[in-house]
């Protein structure tokens, strides 16, 4: 029983604590209210970027496959000759880790860039358009990277994708 009265009283001390510090929780709050958008985007820039490196990580894994004369490696074999090509350098992690912090600095100045130009001028859109090219290209390069791996399924939409975005065909 004593420790249902431990877990009682701190559960009280916990709810009678709500209310201390209220202008903060409630700055807080304001600016995460405000805020929620863009950290979405970065969330999900990161996400395609981190999907993106995991793509070329298999791509990568899969010419090391093929120069060991493995007919046709599947993307299983692919994925778990990972590690085998970072033990042989294949996939350089210092170089992909700067790449992708690079690509997420690049991706947040383009967007903070474009919304001011959407502020400045009066709401072009020119945020919504940075977005778009940025995510279209990051989805094209995922596409590409597993069609480099070999899964053929993707083939005809990396010509699809490119048509689309206006990239070369």
């Amino acid at each position: 029983m004593e420790f249902m009265g431990q877990i009682y009283g701190y559960a009280y001390k916990t709810v009678c604590s709500i209310p201390d510090g209220w202008q903060f929780k409630l700055a807080g709050g304001a600016v995460l209210l405000v805020l929620a958008r863009h950290a979405m985007l970065f969330t999900a820039f990161t996400a395609l970027v981190a999907i993106d490196l995991f793509a070329k990580f298999i791509a990568l894994s899969y010419e090391m496959l093929k120069a060991q004369k493995k007919e046709n490696p599947s993307l299983v074999e692919s994925i778990k000759a990972i590690p085998e090509a970072h033990r042989k350098r294949i996939i350089n992690s210092h170089e992909m880790k700067t790449q992708f912090m690079g690509k997420i600095l690049m991706y947040i100045f383009a967007v903070i860039a474009a919304g001011f130009a959407d502020y400045m001028i009066g709401h072009v859109n020119f945020g919504q358009i940075v977005i778009a090219y940025l995510a279209s290209t990051e989805l094209l390069s995922i596409i590409e990277n597993l069609d480099e791996a070999g899964v053929s399924a993707l083939h005809g939409l990396v010509s699809l994708v490119r048509r689309k975005t206006g990239g070369p065909q």
